[in-house]
């Protein structure tokens, strides 16, 4: 639950708001409780949306068609008010994470899980259907996972099968990578089929962590759905028939939802509720009953100067509505649910390169000192992973619980292994090297960071230096290391998880690369190439020379995966680049002086941070959306090496000052924004071994090491 922000309303209607579930692109979800006591997701339209007079028409009916649904799949819209000087809905409130954001957290799922996710979402479509209507924007981020199993959620795109259409002519309604082809041909003739559709699209994505047509650039993935065929690498033997006729090109060859149940059975519900799950419906479901039965801290008042990010509506003007949304307490964040491609151009808005103004950094919420059994100051590493924060040092790994600063478990390294070395959080798991002393092969450990149980696989006894891991794919994970015969470039290693085997190899022709993974590819970074490789077979896709000059004057720095595009910087050319992940084309280039390095992709842009302040830039084309700067003197931002992270809601980066002779650096720090603008605050203190401060992001909690302690910040707008 989030705090409210300046000019929140503190009633709607007879509603009582308790706190912010988040926003997205047609407005703002509240928690709320009504007079009764009842909890309620309630759903606050943009004031630029409330004056279009076609827009409440819009509205009014897809509300009354949303209360037509039915069924234990969905959840239910309870009241609103169209004709209020902001628009507003109410749907019953479901403590559960979305699709999207559960895969995110613990990875792919199982046969079994998947078979009652889907037995699930067809039953909820048959009450859809039935209703008269057809969802039209069936995806992972609309689907609630609740404890008596999932929810669709958002009929924002909804139509009634037998009513006149309100969508402007030229225009497709929808979310391209889970989009039927007859929805994007024509939207207006897109049916009960098109959801099946899209149904199987969402199973591809909890198998594989991708979806069937994978991810880019809205004309790349429209191309995609629309001429070439899935792809179901990962997911399940014995699903795939079945998902492959889901998603065929014609609509009458897909099955209707009565078979599409029937092969989906057996599905046992409680496949979908593992451990994980249940802990999180039990923090939202406790949270929220505290709100509503404790006073609540009203909203403070406007500012007098709007902070707003100033960028007008732009190319992927939002036209959905959330007119059926039933939110959870993380499923309503991170943008738009639709989109829309319209015809015509108009120039983008002029960016405000405003100072950000600099406000004190928060109260640490816990502090946490290095254990005394692995070595004080090293270079440590924190990666959030669900629940539990990962932090490594060089000998050594260790889980904390990220909401109390509880120590959760310790990890040393592998027996007869010398040091620890580079690892990821990918998916639910830990994944690390080890060196080991000869004769003993080095290893890939793998760690449950909920438990702290581990496992080892030895790589391959010609692996002679170990570089890091670079990302998964199912149960694949993909390992940077050198082997004899190959000198000292780094080879890629695909390993299989369940078996240890090492499926594929790819010597990639330089010694520092970077890599990072989507759900069908692997991205590799040389300083001088980018290499798209199928992460199946480990064939090349294409390759891309983006730096000409000496190798050892050019450093690529660690890449960014966007919305069909691969982010990063280099020094040798002080360029940012744009890389399609389709075919390796530069998208576009900007020049970085300043050292700018993509953090993270929020929405349409890419965030990157750099000496100068953190940058915003719309993916496909560059334009500089906005800009946050630092206005007091002293404060430096971060150069090209230190350590930058993010989430839908905040980005943070770190500043280094020199460091005297026995490795600390004084004037050091790290700085914190909201992706969407706002102030910045900064916490300085010195950090240790000349590593600088480690961070991580996790929603709105910042995770912060010096080198020998771990600080958890929890800023309160």
């Amino acid at each position: 639950m989030r705090p409210f922000l300046a000019g929140d309303p503190a009633w709607v209607g007879r509603y009582r708001l308790l706190g912010r579930l988040g926003a997205g692109g047609m407005g703002t979800v509240f928690l709320a409780v009504s007079p009764g006591g009842r909890l309620v997701a309630l759903k606050v339209v943009r004031s630029d949306f409330a004056a279009d007079e076609g827009f409440r028409e819009r509205f009014r009916r897809e509300i009354a068609a949303a209360r037509r649904v039915g069924g234990a799949g969905t959840a239910p819209v309870l009241d609103g008010d169209a004709d209020a000087p902001r628009p507003w809905f109410a749907a019953a409130y479901v403590p559960g994470p979305t699709l999207a954001e559960a895969v995110g957290a613990v990875g792919p799922f199982p046969e079994g899980a998947l078979r009652a996710l889907g037995a699930g979402l067809a039953e909820a479509l048959l009450d859809v259907h039935a209703a008269g209507l057809v969802h039209r924007d069936l995806k992972p981020g609309n689907i609630l996972l609740a404890e008596d199993g999932p929810k669709i959620i958002d009929f924002g795109v909804t139509k009634a099968v037998d009513a006149s259409q309100l969508t402007a002519t030229g225009a497709m309604v929808g979310t391209p990578a889970f989009m039927s082809p007859e929805q994007i041909a024509e939207s207006r003739d897109a049916g009960p089929a098109s959801d099946v559709f899209s149904l199987a699209g969402a199973l591809v994505y909890a198998a594989t962590g991708a979806g069937p047509f994978s991810a880019g650039d809205p004309a790349s993935l429209i191309y995609r759905v629309m001429y070439e065929e899935p792809r179901l690498d990962g997911v399940p033997g014995p699903l795939r028939g079945v998902l492959s006729a889901c998603l065929a090109k014609e609509p009458d060859r897909r099955p209707v939802l009565p078979a599409l149940l029937e092969a989906f059975l057996p599905a046992d519900p409680a496949a979908l509720l593992s451990p994980a799950l249940r802990r999180e419906v039990a923090a939202r479901e406790a949270e929220a009953a505290a709100l509503a039965g404790g006073a609540v801290t009203p909203p403070p008042p406007p500012p007098r100067i709007d902070g707003e990010d100033a960028r007008g509506p732009g190319r992927r003007r939002v036209l959905g509505l959330a007119a059926a949304a039933a939110v959870g307490a993380l499923g309503a964040g991170g943008g738009a649910t639709a989109w829309a491609l319209t015809r015509g151009g108009g120039k983008p808005a002029k960016p405000v390169p405003r100072p950000a103004r600099l406000v004190a950094a928060p109260d640490a919420a816990w502090t946490l000192s290095w254990p005394g059994k692995f070595e004080d100051g090293l270079p440590l590493d924190v990666s959030p992973a669900g629940g539990t924060i990962v932090w490594r040092g060089l000998k050594g790994i260790c889980g904390i619980d990220a909401a109390s600063g509880r120590w959760l478990w310790m990890f040393d390294r592998p027996v007869g292994s010398t040091t620890t070395r580079g690892y990821g959080v990918f998916g639910d798991r830990v994944f690390g090297l080890a060196h080991r002393s000869s004769p003993r092969p080095n290893s890939l450990y793998v760690i449950d960071p909920v438990t702290g149980a581990s496992s080892t696989i030895e790589l391959p006894g010609d692996v002679t230096r170990l570089a890091e891991v670079y990302g998964r794919v199912g149960g694949t994970v993909f390992v940077g290391a050198a082997t004899r015969g190959t000198g000292d470039q780094t080879v890629v290693l695909a390993v299989d998880v369940a078996s240890g085997r090492v499926l594929w190899r790819r010597p990639s022709g330089a010694r520092k690369i970077y890599g990072a993974a989507d759900g069908g590819a692997l991205y590799v970074v040389t300083p001088a190439k980018v290499l798209g490789i199928d992460a199946g077979t480990g064939a090349r896709r294409w390759e891309r020379t983006w730096f000409t000059g000496r190798a050892d004057r050019s450093t690529a720095y660690p890449a960014t995966l966007g919305d069909g595009y691969l982010f990063f910087t280099a020094t040798g050319a002080s360029t940012f680049y744009a890389v399609g992940t389709r075919d390796g084309t530069i998208v576009w280039t900007k020049r970085a002086d300043d050292m700018q390095r993509p953090v993270l992709p929020v929405g349409p842009d890419v965030i990157a941070a750099g000496e100068k302040g953190f940058y915003a830039y719309d993916q496909a084309t560059g334009a500089l959306r906005r800009r946050q700067t630092s206005s007091p003197a002293g404060l430096d931002w971060i150069g090209g090496s230190a350590s930058a992270a993010g989430s839908a809601e905040l980005v943070a980066a770190s500043f280094t000052g020199h460091a005297d002779s026995s490795g600390t650096s004084g004037d050091s720090g790290f700085f914190v924004a909201g992706t969407g603008g706002g102030p910045v605050w900064a916490h300085r203190g010195p950090a240790y071994n000349n590593g600088g401060w480690g961070l991580a992001v996790a929603g709105r909690a910042v995770y912060a090491t010096d080198n020998r302690r771990l600080r958890c910040f929890r800023p309160s707008a």
